[in-house]
């Protein structure tokens, strides 16, 4: 391969590994704004504040006082799960899709970290080929860490 091959290859990977850190970026910003959400403020309030943050409304049961949304704007990479049914344990859980499908996010009204992690139970092959990059990436926010499965077990979910 030539020099000019060799460079060229670099390149796109490079451009690639850029906008999956820009995604990365995207959706800690996204997680964020749940998890500040469920501290804050009630299930009376989410869909009015999810419409001005640009979220869709995918489902909603105001009975169970649970919904899920997704980014409205371009393919989104979660599908994120917020639930008030018990006071005491206000959570958001987000699942991934395309090409990082298997990470999901985890976040608990009285818990300081969102965690990252892997979906329990999938195997390394059934993973999206961008998901360990991905997560590694969420990783390094100071606000992130691994350990979904520890969280669940302790809250009881």
């Amino acid at each position: 391969m030539s020099r000019f091959g060799a460079r060229r290859g670099r390149n796109v990977d490079e451009l690639e590994s850029s906008r999956l850190i820009e995604r990365a970026v995207i959706a800690a910003k996204q997680m964020r704004y749940f998890r500040l959400f469920i501290q804050r403020a009630s299930f009376d309030e989410l869909r009015h504040s999810t419409d001005r943050a640009k979220f869709a409304v995918n489902y909603e049961d105001v009975e169970h006082r649970e919904a899920s949304f997704r980014w409205a704007v371009g393919e989104p990479d979660f599908l994120f799960f917020v639930s008030f049914e018990n006071p005491a344990r206000i959570s958001v859980f987000a699942e991934a899709y395309g090409d990082i499908f298997g990470l999901i996010m985890l976040s608990h009204s009285r818990l300081p970290n969102i965690s990252v992690d892997i979906r329990p139970g999938l195997e390394t092959p059934e993973l999206g080929p961008n998901a360990l990059r991905f997560r590694d990436i969420l990783l390094k926010f100071p606000d992130f860490d691994g350990g979904t499965e520890e969280m669940r077990r302790r809250l009881g979910l």
